[in-house]
């Protein structure tokens, strides 16, 4: 899924791409990124990220995608004051394209 979105999304921005959760704090510190996508199901250690980067660099839009899950449902409600958007797979890439205009 990673691979797929980097290549619709990859014509019109710069994109970099992990799939090592923890390798995202630190390309965030030493990048200089104006969107992140996360695809990650939403958990205490998402949460905490999401939180560390809104607090480091206000205005920083997130997105995450997952597939949603009613026993994920706490996590999905908590998380949602940390990103500015969230897709449920399978997403319309369309739709996703029309959010990233509004956001950048």
């Amino acid at each position: 899924m990673c691979f797929s979105l980097l290549m619709y999304l990859q014509n019109n921005y710069n994109v970099t791409t992990t799939t090592d959760i923890n390798v995202v704090n630190t390309l965030v510190e030493n990048s200089n990124f104006n969107l992140l996508i996360l695809d990650s199901e939403p958990s205490d250690k998402i949460e905490m990220l999401c939180r560390k980067i809104k607090s480091d660099k206000a205005g920083f839009p997130i997105i995450l995608t997952y597939v949603f899950k009613n026993q994920i449902k706490d996590f999905d409600s908590k998380i949602r004051k940390y990103v500015n958007s969230i897709f449920y797979k399978p997403y319309d890439l369309n739709e996703v394209s029309h959010k990233l205009s509004l956001l950048l």
